[in-house]
């Protein structure tokens, strides 16, 4: 980790996030691995949380993600800033990981990435990319994020730790509050793999949509028994409600052979003259 970097990233803390001291953030820095620096003790707060994300183990990272491109480890609208420098020239599909940032994020989140114009190769442990403000901007847009700042360091500046020869680009970025677009989970951004040409990049979407397909069908397995656990509950209280009605239409039949009875009845035909003569004596 080069001072230039460094320097950048203290800016960003310096501009976008002083007047939050007094808040709760949560701050997740991609590729933190402590190889010559971090900037772990730029966000050093009391009311702050500082995760350090990697693919291996190291020191400097808490968060080990298994799979570079869906981060199952970590939830969906859980991060309040999300940090990354000297890493984006090292993945090799970056615009799947801008997904994956754009999902952690929160609404109103934002992210910092740091990342070489210039330089020679260094593969930690493949060297990919190098990236203009115009690369940064497209990078952000693609992920329906809204470009707050971008810029490269074109000129030399006073380092004497060879800084200079990266040029670092800076991509500053929010996630907007009203983009439900991107509350999406993991599986659907890696929709947006877009077309992989190489053979590691095929069989990487293939086991993703293995790995989906077998949730999809996990999950269906899941409502499908739970569908037949409350139609044999509805199956169950049918036939209580089925022997009930036979109860009333019993008692039903019952009750109108009683009519019946009680109508053809003398007794019943005595009570209707009765009640006729009454009528008549009585006007």
């Amino acid at each position: 980790m080069h001072q230039s970097s460094i320097d950048k990233m203290q800016s960003f803390k310096d501009k976008y996030l002083q007047d939050k001291q007094s808040d709760k953030l949560i701050i997740f820095d991609l590729g933190s691995q402590n190889i010559g620096g971090s900037y772990s003790p730029i966000f050093e707060s009391p009311n702050w949380e500082y995760f350090g994300v990697d693919v291996e183990a190291g020191e400097n990272v808490d968060i080990v993600i298994s799979n570079p491109y869906r981060w199952d480890e970590i939830q969906s609208g859980s991060v309040d800033v999300l940090i990354s420098g000297q890493t984006l020239e090292h993945i090799e599909y970056f615009w799947i990981t801008i997904m994956e940032i754009a999902r952690v994020l929160k609404s109103d989140g934002i992210c910092c990435l740091v990342a070489p114009s210039s330089g020679y190769e260094h593969r930690y442990p493949v060297d990919c990319w190098r990236f203009y403000p115009d690369g940064m901007r497209a990078i952000a847009e693609f992920a329906k994020l809204e470009v707050l700042e971008t810029f490269t360091q074109w000129k030399d500046e006073d380092y004497a730790d060879g800084s200079n020869v990266w040029h670092d680009s800076v991509l500053i970025a929010r996630k907007p509050l009203d983009n439900k677009e991107l509350v999406i989970e993991s599986q659907h951004f890696n929709e947006r793999y877009l077309e992989i040409l190489t053979e590691r990049g095929q069989t990487d979407l293939y086991r993703f949509q293995l790995q989906r397909s077998q949730s999809d069908l996990a999950n269906l397995q899941s409502k499908l028994h739970q569908t037949e656990y409350y139609a044999q509950q509805y199956k169950s209280e049918l036939e209580v409600y089925k022997s009930e009605l036979e109860v009333y239409k019993s008692d039903l039949e019952q009750s109108q052979q009683c009519i019946k009875a009680m109508e053809s009845s003398k007794f019943w035909k005595l009570r209707k003259v009765w009640f006729k003569f009454k009528e008549l004596t009585t006007k």
